[in-house]
């Protein structure tokens, strides 16, 4: 495959035939067949600097996965590669080779703000770790976010010295500003309250439930002076903290995001109102509440189940995208799979009524495009059984090459090849997918 990119260009050919049209308003969706090193290439034409998130789940390199490193010094004897088991020499070198070139694509695409998610076990999972912190940091940037991990088994085996029942997702960012955040279990535990009676805590309006904190003032504008209580009375809000608090206090009052609850003694207390179901925690680094054969469910759910060996179940992937609060994010995975990324986006965007647009990216070794994720995706978007469609469309690419050069060493002849093939290039780049009137021009 080198020998391609060295040689000629790369671009994305449209096939009509195999894309998913659907006449709803919802986001269309990318799907690329092709070698991802290919992709990611032509993606930094369409798409630099434009990807909020990355997801992928690289081959572990477990000796026993099927992964194969293509090299221009072996193409001759292994023309699709050569399989790396695992007592291999350079198992490690080979696999590393590989990730590093299509991490720096990748680092290329994110926006400033932008982050990357990669599964892994422990037969990489150091050496990873090393290879992302020298491609993500720079000069103002640590680039490494943290270490989730994944509990995928609930316990159990036969292993001689430890049973392994976890596996890790690195975080990447390009912002050390970024905070990942999630929906706070805290708000279950809200509903479960207001249920059982205590109606003064909460407030319902508008078809939302509303936590009522007493404790805003202390909480947003600092300690109180000794002997004051800690919520503060409205009446008393000038004299304890200054005009300037009072001002601000009474704005919010206005708008609605505080509220004033009456005591006992006649007096106010000063109350903001929480949305009980967008409350939100910072990340924490353990993920329990899927093991890995609800990812096999997910695939049964639209009859796939005896098609895909070890998918991610679809839940994990959308506690993920969930961290970014963007509702029109643009999420990649260039290890696509099996298409669980796909159907986290599309069920996201279902459920809280986003935009977000995914791009899915895999080659078509034993028809894992064919067979998996092109059908999975049109099972998901018309529905399938008691699986209720989703709407959504999808462009399908595949990868092509012309001219006779790189792009660095193009010469005439390949840049008009090029300039004949750019529209769909530039469609992609400029998300105007669908054709809205066709003229003679």
């Amino acid at each position: 495959f080198e020998k391609d990119i060295e040689n000629k260009l790369p671009i994305l050919e449209e096939v009509t035939e195999k894309s998913i049209t659907t006449k709803d308003k919802k986001p269309t969706h990318i799907l690329i067949e092709g070698d991802n090193y290919h992709a990611l290439t032509c993606l930094n034409y369409t798409h630099k600097g434009k990807v909020d998130v990355i997801y992928i789940d690289p081959p572990y390199n477990t000796g026993q996965d099927g992964f194969r490193y293509k090299d221009k010094r072996i193409l001759s004897e292994y023309p699709d590669g050569t399989e790396v088991p695992k007592d291999h020499p350079f198992r490690h070198s080979y696999w590393l080779s590989f990730m590093r070139k299509r991490l720096e694509l990748a680092k290329d695409l994110l926006t400033l703000e932008g982050v990357i998610f990669i599964s892994i076990d422990d037969n990489e999972f150091a050496q990873l770790k090393l290879l992302c912190d020298e491609i993500f940091s720079d000069t103002t940037n640590k680039g490494y976010v943290g270490t989730l991990i994944w509990q995928r088994k609930s316990g159990g085996g036969n292993s001689k010295k430890i049973v392994r029942g976890h596996e890790y997702i690195l975080c990447y960012s390009r912002s050390d500003e970024l905070t990942l955040t999630q929906k706070s279990n805290r708000s279950i535990g809200h509903v479960k309250k207001w249920k059982q009676g205590n109606k003064n805590k909460y407030v319902s309006k508008d078809g939302k439930l509303y936590f009522v904190n007493d404790d805003i003032i202390r909480r947003v504008f600092g300690k109180y002076e000794k002997g004051i209580e800690r919520r503060c009375e409205y009446e008393n809000l000038l004299k304890f903290r200054g005009e300037k608090l009072k001002k601000e206090v009474d704005e919010k009052l206005v708008s609605g995001e505080y509220i004033l609850n009456k005591a006992k003694n006649g007096m106010h207390y000063i109350c903001r109102l929480e949305e009980v179901a967008s409350m939100r925690q910072v990340m924490y680094t353990i993920l329990q509440s899927f093991l890995s054969e609800v990812g096999k469910n997910d695939l049964a759910e639209l009859g796939m189940d005896t098609l895909f060996d070890y998918p991610k179940p679809v839940g994990l992937i959308k506690i993920l995208l969930n961290t970014i609060l963007n509702k029109k994010s643009v999420v990649l995975d260039f290890f696509a799979g099996s298409g669980t990324t796909g159907q986290a986006v599309l069920e996201l965007n279902e459920e809280d009524g986003g935009s977000r647009q995914v791009i899915l990216v895999t080659n078509d070794e034993n028809k894992i495009m064919t067979d998996v994720c092109l059908p999975r995706m049109e099972r998901l978007t018309k529905g399938y059984k008691a699986y209720k469609g989703l709407g959504n469309s999808f462009k399908y690419y595949k990868i092509a090459f012309v001219g006779e050069n790189n792009i660095f060493n193009a010469n005439d002849k390949d840049k008009v090849q090029l300039a004949h093939h750019a529209g769909e290039l530039l469609s992609i780049a400029e998300n105007t997918l669908e054709k809205t009137e066709k003229n003679d021009y």
